[in-house]
């Protein structure tokens, strides 16, 4: 009778494992062909590709895969006297124009079934341009979103004991997409390459069926709200729903909840609740720590991790708060859709070891917590290895400029699923629904954010580009650019202005408004990896260092744009300073450029790296001298301006160092300084210039507690 007692406990038990929720990974390498029409799959498929990844990377290649112009970058002025003529078609066409033979790629993998789960989910993390599924030869559906997870109910498609088939379908390009489909719009990216660009699995469950969970922390009440979408077995009356929360990395519970919820016969049901989180750890750059929520049903469950953290934006004191205190964003941008134009990104944006290398060990050596992921979004690993290294993530959707020919509402559904995708993630700091448009006067864009904002439990703030901001703390992004050539128009700027100047945020930040202003593009400098200018760079560099060699334009861009980052950062007028651009595309014609001298390796430009390293440290100098030339035998007084980014006061000794191009030491001074917590302050010293003329170093120490020390470096040119 036992040993039957004991039969029967096994094999509940195995039912009850059995019963929960089990996820297949379908990554890997699938095969791939080609074709004009949408219509018929291909019978042989002759080539293969590594999903998640580019087609482009396809072996054998495809030729022309990516070769596509895009309305907005077709009429981009410095771009178009590269590009072919493409005549009255051009100036007329509603979303771009191919150069390829074909509309279509097809994807295809398989895959065996699981016995005894009543539902099998295909997940797309994300796909380019649209996706179309087939199951066993029968379609399963299909979708036009570009930037967000895609779900297919493949249950009665599949075979009860046997290998399935899937194909998946995208277009090669954006033109296949209706054009009232939102597919991506940047005036800067020269090729569009399709892909499935993010993991696909399959997920085998049971009823009642967790399709959604969102997270909302409130680190005042010790608690997170969760809301949840149940799909519902039809007679169901009730369901149960039981929430552990986990420390991430030990796996100590923290706490759990049990909840009944009538469902009266709905087919899918929302559920809201909160659990305690006591003793909460709170997430911040600093310390990123996480946990885990669990969600079960009887027959279903999934995790999701989420950090104990409130971001948020305040216009009366023009900040940005992390968990109720002021945190000064220092960072950088991403442009990870222009980096897939690059001949050099192959795979490495799916590789885990060179992700998190590129999220966090040069970061972290330049003193950043904060990225912009600019124009487009980035794989859900990439977040995963944000949370872990205390990022806070500008998430930007991909669009630059608006078509009033869009369906609105298709917009409205693919803002929500892009939410969805990333609002359980704390390095989500706040949305940005474009870049640099300015909206129709009927404010399309301001009431997609009034509509969509109810959507986001955490109720994060949102950016929305050159248009006016829509809620009472909603910052506003500026693009401050200090045009160096005359062919820009307007005042040519010089490094000299600074003098007098006092960092103001410009009209390009909507205007007017007094809200939290966050700078996140600066430096008209931008050079390409083997140091020759951008479009956009070469009358710069024309202008202010003709015939100069690709190694020292790097040195001068460099210098350049770490006297503008010490400049910005000293004078306070933004919550955030956000260089422009960490990583981007580097191809003929390029229009903006990166840090790095090898993005394969992630081995920046060694100057770059050089003034990086030193002016994003919480304690920021920078010294206010800019003469064009100084005669010899002057006594000059030097303005250093402090700033301090952490919340403890500070207190030390700055040393100021002149010396000959030979780094010999001319003249020197020191002075103490001290500075309050998120306090700034300035110091003057007094130097001789020296009796000889010539070119010498102005070397600037703020030395303080525990061997710290940030260096601000000024040229300067001796004369009689």
């Amino acid at each position: 009778m036992n040993k039957y007692l004991a039969l029967v406990f096994i094999l509940l038990m195995s039912l009850t494992v059995s019963a929960q929720r089990q996820i297949l990974s379908l990554n890997g390498i699938w095969d791939i062909e080609e074709s004009v029409t949408d219509v018929k799959v291909p019978v042989k498929f002759k080539h293969k590709v590594e999903v998640p990844g580019m087609v482009n990377m396809a072996k054998p290649a495809f030729s022309k895969v990516d070769k596509f112009y895009s309305r907005e970058y077709y009429g981009n002025y410095w771009a178009k006297p590269m590009l072919h003529n493409l005549g009255t078609l051009g100036d007329t066409m509603r979303i771009g124009y191919s150069f390829q033979d074909r509309n279509y790629f097809w994807l295809r993998k398989s895959f065996e079934t699981k016995p005894g789960f009543e539902l099998v989910i295909l997940k797309i993390n994300k796909a380019q341009f649209g996706t179309s599924v087939w199951v066993n030869g029968r379609k399963a559906g299909e979708s036009t979103d570009c930037f967000a997870a895609q779900f297919y109910n493949i249950s009665s498609f599949l075979k009860k004991k046997s290998i399935n088939e899937v194909i998946i379908r995208i277009g090669a390009h954006p033109g296949v997409l209706p054009a009232s489909v939102p597919a991506g719009n940047d005036f800067e990216k020269r090729h569009w390459t399709p892909g499935i660009y993010d993991d696909v699995s399959v997920i085998f469950s049971n009823y009642p069926y967790i399709e959604t969970i969102q997270v909302a922390p409130d680190i005042h009440k010790n608690e997170i709200t969760v809301q949840s979408n149940i799909w519902v077995k039809p007679g169901v009356e009730t369901i149960t729903i039981t929430g552990k929360v986990n420390e991430w990395k030990s796996g100590k519970e923290v706490s759990s909840v049990e909840k009944s919820f009538s469902v009266s016969g709905k087919s899918e049901q929302m559920v809201t609740f909160t659990i305690p989180v006591n003793n909460a750890q709170l997430w911040s750059p600093e310390s990123p720590f996480l946990y885990s929520l669990n969600l079960s049903t009887s027959n279903d469950n999934m995790k999701v991790r989420f950090g104990m953290r409130e971001f948020r934006f305040d216009t009366p004191t023009k900040r940005a708060y992390l968990n109720d205190k002021i945190l000064f964003l220092r960072g950088s941008n991403i442009t990870l859709h222009r980096f897939f134009d690059d001949s050099l990104c192959r795979n490495n944006p799916w590789d885990e070891k060179w992700v998190r290398q590129l999220l966090t060990e040069l970061p972290k050596k330049y003193h950043w917590n904060s990225f912009r992921f600019c124009i487009g979004p980035v794989p859900e690993k990439w977040w995963d290895i944000a949370d872990e290294a205390g990022l806070i993530i500008q998430n930007e959707y991909f669009l630059w400029s608006y078509r009033p020919y869009w369906d609105k509402e298709l917009l409205k559904n693919q803002l929500g699923n892009w939410m969805r995708d990333t609002w359980n993630h704390p390095s989500m700091a706040w949305w940005d629904i474009n870049n640099e448009t300015h909206e129709p006067a009927d404010q399309p864009l301001t009431k997609l954010i009034r509509e969509l904002r109810p959507l986001d439990l955490s109720g994060r703030a949102w950016d929305n580009g050159y248009n006016l901001p829509d809620g009472d703390n909603d910052p506003v992004e500026d693009h401050n650019y200090k045009f160096y050539a005359g062919g820009y128009g307007g005042n040519l700027w010089t490094l000299q202005k600074m003098h007098d100047g006092m960092a103001e945020k410009t009209t390009n930040a909507p205007h007017p408004s007094a809200h939290a202003c966050v700078l996140n593009e600066y430096g008209w400098l931008w050079l390409k990896r083997d140091g020759n200018p951008t479009l956009l760079t070469q009358m710069v560099y024309d202008s202010i260092a003709p015939g100069i060699s690709g190694n020292e334009r790097q040195e001068l861009y460099a210098y350049r744009i770490a006297a503008e980052t010490e400049y910005f950062r000293a004078h306070r007028n933004y919550a955030g300073i956000m260089h422009f651009d960490y990583l981007t595309g580097d191809f003929p014609g390029a229009i903006t450029g990166d840090i790095f001298k090898n993005p394969e390796t992630l081995e920046p430009v060694k100057a770059y790296d050089e003034y990086f390293s030193e002016i994003f440290k919480p304690l920021g100098v920078y010294v206010n001298y800019f003469p064009s030339e100084v005669k010899t035998g002057t006594d000059v007084s030097i303005p250093v301006m402090l700033v301090n980014d952490e919340d403890q006061a500070i207190s030390g000794t700055i040393e100021m160092s002149l010396q000959d191009t030979d780094h010999n030491e001319i003249k020197s001074g020191s002075v103490a300084f001290s500075i309050s917590g998120l306090g700034q302050r300035t110091v003057k010293l007094s130097l001789k210039t020296p009796d000889k003329k010539g070119k010498y170093f102005l070397l600037t120490s703020a030395l303080h507690s525990g061997g710290k020390k940030t260096l601000c470096r000024r040229i300067i040119t001796v004369g009689e």
